[in-house]
């Protein structure tokens, strides 16, 4: 199959994956614009610590620019939700991470479904600081795509050939994304499971307090955040990857009890 426009990737390199078995499961939420594969690693090192995963493909993502277009911020929440039922039917003890929309994402889901017991968060945001933003209601049909610098906040540039994610982005899209953050803004008090926060310290896409935001609101009596200072926004690819992996696992080995004898 041959690329997609507007895309360095094969549609079949991002599709929905499952890794690993077990009685407890963790869903792997990928970033706006994003595709699975950006977690791969959290994945694989989860399922070695004896974890289910999956990581489901969100709505208008690894296709095409235009598939995102048609698709809104609840159509993001409802395959987080589809991914998580999924998940659900297989193992009944579950925790969430995600990567920038996906750790907001993975923060809705908290928020609003008990059957979540952790989350972890690298990246999140709960809005979008470019003043820009308050013109797209009005602009994004004349402005209709932005196309980001290629990784110029990693430590490591090179790893963002790891990111398989679209090359531009439509503006209506980007609306969409700050209105979900928003969204889980005000549902932080409702977050109430433990909850790890990473960032990244060189992170140019998402300003680092969002983070600090993340950790005083959240409702949560059991909550951490951990700064990568050389990382940029994609902490799942740059050079902290193996540490960032290896706390999130400890964390949802910790707060991810194992299921209960039956009978």
């Amino acid at each position: 199959m041959t690329a997609c426009p507007d895309t360095d990737f094969d549609p079949d390199r991002v599709a929905p994956y499952w890794l690993g078995d077990g009685e407890r499961g963790v869903l792997l939420l990928h970033g706006f614009a994003g595709t699975p594969p950006e977690l791969r690693r959290l994945g694989e090192r989860l399922a070695g610590a004896g974890f289910l995963v999956h990581a489901p493909l969100l709505a208008g993502h690894g296709t095409r620019p235009q598939a995102l277009a048609r698709t809104t911020h609840r159509d993001w929440i409802a395959s987080a939700n589809a991914g998580l039922d999924q998940l659900l039917r297989r193992c009944p003890v579950v925790g969430v991470a995600g990567q920038s929309a996906g750790g907001t994402l993975a923060l809705h889901l908290a928020a609003t479904r008990p059957e979540v017991r952790a989350v972890v968060t690298q990246a999140a945001l709960l809005g979008l600081g470019d003043w820009r933003i308050r013109l797209l209601p009005a602009l994004h049909g004349v402005v209709r795509w932005h196309r980001p610098g290629d990784g110029v906040d990693l430590y490591e540039p090179a790893a963002a050939q790891l990111l398989l994610s679209y090359r531009r982005r439509p503006t209506i899209a980007i609306l969409e994304l700050d209105r979900l953050a928003r969204l889980v803004r005000r549902e932080l008090p409702g977050v109430v499971q433990p909850t790890l926060v990473l960032h990244g310290g060189r992170d140019g896409v998402v300003d680092p307090a969002n983070a600090d935001e993340i950790v005083g609101r959240i409702g949560s009596a059991v909550r951490a955040l951990h700064r990568f200072e050389r990382s940029g926004h994609a902490l799942s690819v740059d050079v902290d990857r193996d540490q960032v992996a290896q706390l999130a696992t400890r964390w949802l080995r910790e707060h991810v009890p194992p299921a209960l004898p039956r009978g």
